[in-house]
């Protein structure tokens, strides 16, 4: 370029080579001192720079003697966040009289639907608190969303806004057989019928053994019918064993039990209900301490009184019989195992949150964080979130987890639904405890996982935290879920664009921001892991979906038979490889609900050059590759076959003819190594593939299923099924199905529990030629710096942050609050409470 052509050999900065130029907070510095400057040397004496430093040093020095003082002319130094110029935004976090089409059930819904079926002679529904085994009871419900079509209409307002219904699921254990019913309830909030739900792509009723696990009464149903049994059978050998025992006990004493169940494709029977227990030391935390015991029961029955125990692991040995296990142990013709539980202090256990070691650093010192200076600068009103352009709505499905719709970025609708489906874990090991187990874990209630969350822990304390209300699955009244989501804006330490062009003949200026965006997060605990999810919203018009794995690995006792599946990593446990995999829906409406999904595929090139020399010349190229129908779109990462992934209206193009798009970009992948339709892999058929495009239907919510622990063997939902008739998605309205995953081999910095960093997994929505050029240019978070006189650049420099001013001011005083809400209501934090 013409501008780099500088006298001499090298092009020469503004400020002498070796020299630090510092862009401070005030809006403007002079440097008076500089007297002939000549433009093409551009240098600023060193002197200038040290007294520059010296009053900045001085400024620094006051600011802290007054921020420690707190006073100043009698007044205390303004809170950040509190002045008179902060920005006071709505949040209204209450549940509104007529809820809009993406919202939760509110409470008054979810009476009504229990009341109603507690009122139908055909569903006999009796009182949670009431329900004995032989009653049809409620697992759980969730808001139907209503036909997309009708939807749209109301939001363009062209049509009525559909009635709202609930997907109700119910244990007729009343029946025989006992099944499994979905029905339909509505319309809300006046419950007039609950039919079955009906579906061409699943049954309905569904089988009582493939029920999601599991009622709270299921676990009580263990403790109060089954352990006694086994008490009974093998309690004296489980006591000279261990030391230890289910019942009559205390404190490491007691056993706990962890459950594994066992897929109907691996008994080859789909009407039986087996579960490994794998069993613990009662010791913080218990999934740190296991025992080399399993035990395989049969929960097919039910009536919990016929619950039993069928086969045994101990000890590196398995026994297909009590009978056979309780003769060898006693005849002293098995290896027998002496344990007793650990006499270790809480606070010194290895798999103990606690404080250990000599704290960092030496003396107190708080880490960075975030404050908000002006206020919030997004709203909240019903569920529905306003920020910087951005507006969507945005709930908390108790089966699958946390779903955002109706993504909107400056007045265009972006997409429709975006949303966690299913979380998968498949585990590797020699023994069959946890060889034989694979979860699924929206078998588990996903969303009723995500509760609690903590100022300065889980979210910022600047974070708006938000409560969730779910059906009971133990007693009538709805139950209030306390900070289930946070949301929060986020300063992500990273410039989101910039470019420093420093010498006088580049043109002697900056330009950049710092990213920002608004996060909403939810944490699912699913048992010893928990899952982080986000969903990012920046100012380049940009949707970015993470998630991050942390939570307690789950050990077995270690033997040379282990060893390919796992490290030791404490004492003699170890921790078996497993695979964790994430699917996400994200139903894309760019520019409208007509569109195509196209590849630009980046491919080799051989090139014949003419100058300066005759020769061949490799470079890439991308190629056009519309895909035109389902089976066509079915994506596996390649390396060796580069693509971009466009989502686009052909009808809609930019002012250069090009596809106004939206980029998929997926980062996070892992492959899943099940053979298909083998064992438990039928279930997670979403995992085959990182993308899968298909035309959508209303009846097809999501890729998983509450089903998928039991169901391989006969599918509820079969994902397979949603693209096996290859469709045409040629301008049609196209539901794109992610995946994410990441193969885990636990090692001993997963001690005591397993940190995010490196595992955070995510996929972008970006814009593509959707916008003439990056949003974020409208933005004042942008700092433009610049010579005050380019005649004169001896003058120095100014700063323009556009309005925005920097108030000394204090921080606020967030974690008292919190601490004064867990006085009232400790729940907030931990489940108090459990009766």
């Amino acid at each position: 370029m013409e501008s780099f052509k500088l006298k001499g050999s090298s092009r020469r900065p503004l400020i002498n080579e070796g020299e630090d130029e510092r862009l401070h907070e005030t809006s403007s510095f002079d440097s008076d001192e500089v007297k002939d400057v000549r433009y093409r040397k551009q240098t600023v004496p060193w002197k200038v720079i040290a007294i520059i430093f010296i009053c900045l040093s001085i400024g620094l020095l006051v600011g802290v003697v007054v921020l420690g003082i707190g006073q100043k002319d009698g007044q205390g130094t303004p809170v950040c966040g509190s002045g008179s110029n902060s920005v006071k935004r709505p949040m209204d976090l209450s549940e509104p009289d007529e809820p809009g089409p993406f919202h939760d059930l509110t409470k008054k819904e979810i009476k009504s639907i229990v009341k109603f079926l507690q009122h139908d002679p055909s569903t006999k529904l009796k009182p949670a608190e009431e329900a004995k085994w032989s009653d049809a009871v409620i697992y759980t419900m969730e808001l139907l969303p209503a036909p997309k079509a009708k939807v749209q209409a109301f939001l363009a307002g062209k049509g009525p806004q559909p009635d709202r219904q609930a997907r109700v699921i119910i244990y007729r254990r009343d029946l025989k057989p006992a099944v499994v019913q979905e029905l339909v309830c509505g319309p809300l909030p006046d419950v007039t019928q609950c039919p079955l739900y009906k579906s061409n792509n699943r049954r309905n009723p569904i089988e009582y053994t493939l029920r999601p696990i599991m009622l709270p009464a299921d676990w009580t149903d263990i403790y109060d019918y089954l352990f006694p049994k086994i008490e009974k059978q093998i309690g004296r050998i489980i006591r000279d064993s261990f030391d230890a025992s289910f019942s009559d006990c205390e404190g490491r004493h007691c056993l706990k039990f962890y459950p594994g169940p066992v897929g109907s494709n691996i008994v080859k029977d789909l009407n039986v209900r087996h579960m490994w227990l794998t069993i613990f030391y009662n010791i913080e935390y218990y999934a740190g301490y296991p025992l080399d015991l399993g035990l395989l029961v049969d929960l097919t029955s039910v009536n919990p009184d016929e619950y039993r125990l069928i086969k045994i692991w101990y000890n590196n040995q398995f026994f297909e019989s009590i009978e056979d296990f309780v003769t060898k142990y006693d005849q002293n013709s098995i290896e027998k195992v002496k344990l007793h539980p650990p006499e270790v202090d809480a606070k010194d256990s290895f798999s103990s949150l606690y404080l250990r070691g000599d704290p960092v650093p030496d003396k107190p010192q708080r880490p960075p964080t975030l404050v908000e200076p002006d206020g919030k600068r997004y709203s909240i009103k019903h569920r529905e979130v306003d920020y910087l352009g951005w507006k969507f709505n945005f709930r908390m499905s108790p089966v699958t987890g946390p779903v955002i719709n109706n993504i909107r970025y400056r007045g265009e609708r972006i997409a429709f639904e975006l949303g966690l489906n299913e979380i998968a874990v498949f585990y590797s090991s020699f023994n069959p405890k946890q060889r034989n187990t694979d979860y699924t874990d929206s078998s588990a209630a996903l969303g009723m996982m995500s509760r609690s969350l903590i100022p300065g822990g889980d979210c910022p304390d600047t974070a708006t935290f938000i409560s969730q209300t779910f059906p009971a699955m133990d007693q009538t009244e709805p139950l209030e879920f306390k900070r289930g989501f946070c949301l929060f804006e986020s300063m992500n330490g990273y410039p989101t664009r910039r470019h420093l062009s420093y010498s006088y003949g580049e043109g002697s200026f900056y330009g950049g921001m710092l990213d920002s965006s608004l996060v909403l997060r939810s944490i699912q605990t699913v048992g010893n892991y928990d899952y982080i999810v986000d969903f990012m919203f920046h100012q380049t018009g940009a949707i970015q979906t993470r998630v991050l794995s942390t939570g307690y690995i789950l050990p077995s006792v270690f033997h040379d038979a282990e060893r390919p599946y796992g490290w030791r990593t404490m004492g003699n446990y170890t921790a078996p490889l497993h695979n964790h995999l994430f699917s996400f829906k994200a139903d894309l409406d760019v520019s409208g609900t007509s569109n195509r999904y196209e590849t630009l595929d980046i491919k080799p090139e051989l090139v014949q050059l003419r100058h300066p020399h005759k020769m061949d010349y490799h470079q890439t190229k991308f190629d056009r590759s519309l895909k035109k129908t389902e089976k066509e779109a079915l994506y596996k990462f390649n390396f060796d076959h580069p693509k971009y992934h466009i989502v686009h209206n052909n009808d809609v193009k930019t002012n250069l003819g090009q596809p106004k798009a939206y980029r998929i970009h997926i980062n996070g992948m892992s492959k899943q190594l099940v053979p298909p339709n083998m064992n438990n892999e039928p279930t997670i058929a979403w995992a085959r593939h990182q993308l899968t495009v298909t035309k959508h239907k209303d009846d097809e919510i999501t890729s998983g299923s509450p089903y998928g622990m039991y169901d391989s063997m006969n599918l509820v939902t079969d994902f397979s099924k949603f693209y096996e008739d290859d469709e045409s998605i040629v301008d049609q309205d196209l539901v794109f199905w992610i995946t994410c995953g990441i193969h885990h081999i636990p090692h001993t910095e997963d001690l005591p529990i397993t940190p995010t960093i490196g595992a955070h997994l995510d996929f972008f929505l970006l814009p593509y030629n959707y916008f003439p050029n990056c949003p974020s240019v409208n933005s004042r978070d942008h700092v433009r710096v610049q010579l005050k006189d380019y005649k004169n650049p001896s003058r120095g420099v100014k700063i323009d942050r556009h309005g925005y001013k920097d108030e000394q001011c204090r921080m606020p005083k967030y974690a008292t609050e919190y601490e004064e809400l867990l006085k009232k209501e400790p729940d907030v934090a931990v489940e108090v409470d459990p009766q």
